[in-house]
């Protein structure tokens, strides 16, 4: 009987510390983003990732720094604001932006493939990248803006999702080559969606 009781005791006792435990690991979690602003919640995620990866020096300039949450999960996504191909990797599928979800630590897509297809520019591409920053008023503002190298000029592809721009600029003189191709998007008709019970909404302050 006693050995029964003594049983019965250690089971009560694991089980309540091990459920102390789970809510320990959950509401640190939640209570890290409630009432925090968008600044606060960059900031959070900036120490992720330098917590995570200190090799990666985050350059908030380049990047378009927005924050997305619902009941789930809490997201600050990094969109790079100019995207450049160079002419040796014109062929590789490279990534150029990344996230961290505040709500488990994760940072897409450094924590399940690396940095092996992320691109950081070297020196020397970073300055072509300056380069046509200056020669042709890049960023554009309200449209994705894209660059490829090529043996002879720069490609530059600019869009939003009503119009679009293609130009082309020496890759010595900075100057237009080659004509430009501009347009916009028809309309295309409003269908039914389908409802998300449960969306991402943007925290602009």
């Amino acid at each position: 009987m006693t050995k029964l009781f003594t049983l019965l005791i250690l089971i009560i006792i694991i089980s309540s510390y091990a459920q102390q435990n789970a809510l320990y690991d959950i509401i640190p979690k939640n209570e890290n983003v409630i009432n925090k602003t968008k600044d606060q919640l960059i900031d959070q995620a900036n120490q992720i990732i330098s917590s995570k990866y200190p090799e990666f020096v985050i350059d908030s300039l380049l990047y378009e720094i927005t924050v997305w949450k619902n009941s789930e999960k809490t997201i600050v996504n990094y969109r790079r604001i100019i995207k450049f191909t160079p002419l040796d990797k014109k062929d590789e599928n490279l990534d150029y932006d990344f996230e961290v979800n505040l709500t488990h630590r994760e940072v897409s897509p450094f924590d399940f493939r690396g940095f092996e297809t992320f691109y950081i520019p070297t020196t020397e591409e970073q300055e072509k990248i300056n380069f046509i920053i200056k020669a042709f008023g890049l960023p554009r503002v309200g449209f994705n803006n894209a660059i490829v190298e090529g043996p002879e000029m720069y490609s530059i592809y600019i869009n939003n999702e009503t119009a679009f721009g293609e130009y082309f600029i020496d890759k010595i003189t900075g100057k237009e080559c080659m004509g430009s191709i501009e347009g916009s998007y028809a309309l295309i008709p409003d269908f039914p969606e389908l409802v998300d019970a449960d969306p991402l909404i943007e925290i602009k302050e």
